[in-house]
């Protein structure tokens, strides 16, 4: 590998760890601003969060001017290309049996799992309701 695809990797791993950094800081501000004890904490941490959505923007845009996504076509994608996508997706739908086989599964496998996760939901809501009601009955009868 090149020196110059090092550097711009490297680039973008740093641009993406400040998105992560400065997206978890702007979610985090309404919480903290909720919170805060003081109006000078109060505005310290509206400065910080504001900085945060204006440096997730920039490096946001920055990013952009990294690694351009463009369609095949350039940037306007035509509404023939479009309508031609669509018939040729409906033709690899329509001739190709596996996959509709596999979609099956995949439903089958989700209804499954699905029930599976409901059962121990249920049951551990029981579990959690009985222990809370003998707890109860412990408290009431050792202390009335």
């Amino acid at each position: 590998m090149n020196a110059g695809m090092q550097i711009q990797k490297l680039a973008l791993g740093l641009i993406e760890g400040g998105l992560t950094l400065s997206g978890v800081t702007a979610a985090i501000t309404p919480l903290a601003l909720w919170v805060s004890w003081s109006e000078f904490v109060f505005y310290l941490i509206l400065v910080v969060g504001c900085g945060a959505f204006l440096v997730f923007m920039g490096l946001a845009r920055l990013r952009g001017y990294l690694v351009p996504e463009y369609g095949p076509e350039g940037t306007a994608v035509g509404i023939k290309s479009l309508r031609q996508r669509r018939i040729d997706w409906e033709h690899l739908q329509g001739d190709d049996r596996d996959i509709r086989q596999r979609q099956r599964s995949i439903k089958g496998d989700a209804r499954r799992e699905f029930g599976y996760m409901m059962r121990i939901t249920s049951m551990l809501i029981l579990v959690a309701a009985l222990l809370f009601l003998a707890v109860w009955a412990i408290m009431e009868f050792r202390y009335s």
